[in-house]
């Protein structure tokens, strides 16, 4: 059982428009310790943004594992003709590829989509449209030869998930990750009204809201608290229930030494990721020797988040 020691827990207040909420989380030694500030909870729901690809990529391997999609096999099947013929050739393109960042498709999240997104969000913001920003660019090397973080690797993910499970990206999400996890409070931007608790995001003196009532894609659509942070992570890495353990192999492998997985950052021990989007910094890291488990979420764009380091070497 583990034991609740609150360090510094704010209740929940309306805070000030300029206030930045942000919440420390720190699971170790049997005691759960919180720290917040700017009016949030363990229960307040952020953008997480890169942490998302973890979700993809499990929800992806969770179809793997039931046999309806293969690793090592051609995915084109389940990508509409738009996107076969935009992007630099995908015939030798395999989904492993796709999860380890080993494509070498290039990155649709430019300065360009920004600026557009940021002008008018619907217009954008959509996982078709998105890609066409990396449509005409050359392949960055062949598939398997080398790696690069692109976030176009997951939007594919995401409409493969959507072509597979004939569902949104945002119900195949609910039905294989979210739900499975009991992520309670957790749900893909754009696929319903967004709540008054997300607090709002700041960057370079500017708040960010009207960009997360849109759609959210593969890459990092999914909002969620630190409280339904740690129940996923407990799912899968502590109860190991939502991948079978064929499936966390491959989930874990670094095939390239570069630190990447599959939708997972791997550090020796440690093992998490990254995020950081329109007003949003986020991090979550895991030791799988001691179960010790550290997130940070901030609604700011230019938070420090390598607490979640430190808590764990403390």
């Amino acid at each position: 059982m583990i034991r609740f020691a609150v360090l510094a827990l704010l209740l929940p207040v309306l805070a000030h428009a300029d206030e930045i909420a942000s919440v420390q989380y720190l699971e170790a030694d049997g005691t759960v310790s919180i720290a917040v500030e700017g009016g949030a909870s363990p229960d307040t729901p952020f953008a997480i943004a890169s942490i998302g690809k973890t979700m993809t990529a499990v929800a992806v391997l969770r179809l793997v594992a039931d046999g309806k999609l293969t690793l090592d096999g051609g995915f084109t099947a389940h990508l509409p003709d738009e996107v076969l013929s935009g992007l630099p050739e995908l015939s030798d393109v395999t989904l492993r590829h796709l999860l380890t960042m080993t494509s070498g498709l290039p990155d649709y999240l430019d300065d360009a989509y920004i600026e557009d997104a940021l002008e008018d969000p619907g217009a954008v913001q959509n996982p078709l449209t998105a890609l066409s920003y990396a449509y005409g660019e050359t392949q960055l090397f062949p598939p398997g030869q080398g790696f690069d973080y692109s976030n176009t690797n997951y939007v594919l993910l995401g409409l493969i998930l959507e072509e597979v499970t004939g569902a949104t990206y945002a119900a195949a999400m609910d039905r294989l990750v979210i739900g499975p996890a009991g992520m309670t409070g957790s749900f893909v931007f754009g696929s319903a009204p967004l709540p008054d608790s997300i607090p709002n995001g700041h960057e370079d003196g500017k708040h960010y809201r009207a960009y997360y009532m849109s759609q959210g894609f593969g890459d990092g659509g999914v909002i969620a608290s630190a409280n339904d942070l740690a129940r996923f992570y407990h799912a899968l890495f502590l109860e190991r229930s939502l991948l079978p353990r064929a499936m966390m192999r491959e989930f874990l492998h670094d095939p390239h030494d570069e630190g990447y997985g599959m939708g997972i950052e791997v550090d020796d021990e440690i093992v998490g990721h990254s995020g950081g989007d329109l007003g949003f910094s986020s991090d979550v890291r895991l030791d799988l020797d001691s179960g010790a488990l550290a997130i940070m979420l901030s609604a700011s764009a230019d938070a420090d988040t390598d607490w979640t380091f430190d808590a764990l070497a403390r």
